[in-house]
């Protein structure tokens, strides 16, 4: 039995794979069709029968909703088969429960608008803290309130009232729908049960999933109905911590081989160019790795980001990997489920060797659950995308990791040397400047001691030195070496170890007059003056 319900988990989890990614490719063109529709067809996502708005546009309305739904029914599926399989653990952490509800429910407000549905909410007037688990509360409350705006008739009623009552969160969710009979009433939260004679029949999924992560929440689930009379579904759930075992609770609630083939530049107008042939790149634009096994996807991504960025594009981790060794970017997107290597295993080896651990990853997935979340998240990815992803997100997300890694860069920029402790670092870039600076220590004296030098100590070559510090620092080697010989200098100097002519011949400088201009430079006064 066990073993059946493993297998059954592992092809829900797959069936999710081959959904979500052609999922992708047609909700992301939608929507952009849609952001480029004229302003005067603004209402094209919602059903209208306004006669100005072109059935082109209705028609990409169309297909964004249901292709939404779709993607809803899909994390039903799963989270019903996580359930059944015992997979679904809870993820409990302390927050403000009446600030939560509010944003749940009123997100239903321009809904009832558009339906002329009177929407009537109650809620307790002060926040309250509690613990809870903020995924499992929203399936609860989107599925309730979408089942009952569903069968509501316009001008009716959906009324949701949420009250505090001895350490539980009390909903009850009221409708004036056609209601329920007897007969169905006692079968309504069985799974894949339908009610017969309705207009929608629905799948029979959402009020099962619901009764089944009320119980999981270590709550009771009832339901109020008859024939012509509406229907009131009533939640109570506890919300103090010894509810949940230590292993439940998370925190706090936060809102926040073949041969390879040569790497692809997308450019304006669509265009496929190898990097050596690409001379209308955006100049000085940052460099984005794009690695996903599907050719449509790895393509739409890539033309999405080549009016921002520069972009090359790999089909699988293993060629990922050999492309960031070779170009350093400056982000990489990775699909999670490819051939040759996987994007947990690419993120693992990316964020453990020290040419490459600088680079920030996104995490592109088909796999919903906050499992394989963590999982990404704990081989170091930055951040972790569900597919179908938004647009908007994903420009926003790596727009966001490069301007922090421009940042520290900054940071490093202002210091007039190599000191490793003053910035906060991933511990895998760390270690890379403490040997950078172990190895210019170590050479001290050796006025020919050159950037190749460098690269062979830590055991990099030139380019990869050049790229790898520049991305850490926003220096080139050269001015690394030169920096710290001059702080060296300059501390001598405070300690009066020596004369000028002494301490510029310790510190590799054989021209004292090159030695002074280099230091007047870099302090600003000349070094007979410390």
């Amino acid at each position: 039995m066990l073993e059946l319900d493993a297998i059954k988990s592992r092809f829900f989890a797959n069936i999710s794979h081959e959904f979500r990614t052609p999922l992708t490719l047609i909700l992301a063109p939608l929507k952009k069709a849609q952001e480029e529709a004229p302003a005067s067809e603004a209402e094209q996502y919602f059903e209208s029968s306004d006669a100005e708005i072109s059935l082109p546009a209705r028609h990409l309305g169309m297909m964004r909703r249901n292709a939404e739904r779709l993607g809803q029914l899909i994390d039903q599926l799963l989270d019903l088969s996580k359930l059944e399989s015992g997979n679904m653990k809870l993820h409990v952490a302390k927050g403000d429960i009446v600030s939560f509800l509010r944003a749940m429910v009123f997100s239903f407000e321009s809904l009832a608008e558009r339906r002329q549905i009177h929407f009537q909410t109650e809620f307790p007037e002060r926040g309250e803290e509690a613990y809870f688990d903020r995924d499992k509360l929203e399936k609860i409350l989107i599925n309730l309130l979408s089942n009952a705006f569903k069968y509501t008739p316009e001008r009716g009623r959906v009324a949701v009232k949420t009250s505090l009552e001895n350490g539980r969160l009390k909903i009850r969710v009221e409708d004036s729908g056609p209601g329920i009979s007897k007969d169905d009433l006692d079968k309504i939260f069985e799974r894949f049960y339908r009610v017969e004679g309705t207009e929608d029949q629905g799948t029979g999924i959402g009020l099962s999933l619901v009764k089944e992560l009320v119980e999981l929440h270590r709550g009771q689930i009832s339901v109020d109905s008859a024939k012509g009379r509406g229907t009131v579904f009533k939640i109570s759930l506890p919300l103090a911590r010894e509810y949940f075992s230590e292993g439940e609770i998370i925190g706090e609630q936060t809102r926040n081989t073949p041969l390879p083939a040569p790497p692809l530049f997308f450019e304006p107008g669509f265009s496929e160019t190898s990097p050596s042939e690409n001379g209308n790149s955006p100049a000085g634009q940052p460099l984005l790795l794009v690695v996903e096994d599907n050719p449509d996807l790895r393509r739409y991504i890539a033309e999405r980001m080549q009016a921002h960025y520069r972009v090359i594009v790999a089909e699988n981790g293993l060629r990922g990997f050999e492309m960031a060794l070779e170009y350093t970017p400056d982000l990489v997107f990775s699909d999670v489920m490819m051939p040759e290597m996987d994007g947990f295993q690419l993120c693992e080896k990316l964020k453990t060797d020290e040419r490459t651990s600088h680079i920030p990853v996104i995490l592109l997935t088909a796999k919903a659950g906050q499992q394989h979340k963590l999982e990404g998240l704990e081989t170091g990815a930055d951040a972790y995308l569900t597919k179908p992803f938004d647009e908007a997100e994903l420009l926003l997300r790596a727009r966001k990791l490069i301007e922090q890694r421009s940042q520290l860069r900054e940071k490093f920029a202002a210091q007039p040397a190599l000191k490793p402790t003053s910035v906060t670092l991933p511990s895998t870039d760390q270690r890379f400047l403490d040997k950078v600076a172990a190895a210019i220590e170590e050479n001290m004296g050796n006025e020919f001691f050159s950037v190749e030098d460098l690269a062979a100590a830590v055991h990099f070559s030139r380019s990869q030195l050049h790229r790898k510090l520049k991305a850490l620092t926003g220096k080139s080697p050269t001015d690394l070496i030169r920096e710290f010989r001059l702080c060296r200098a300059k501390d001598l100097l405070e300690q009066k170890a020596g004369n000028v002519s002494e301490i510029a011949l310790e510190v590799s400088y054989s021209s004292l007059s090159y030695f002074t201009r280099s230091f007047k430079a870099a302090f600003g006064v000349p070094p007979s003056e410390v």
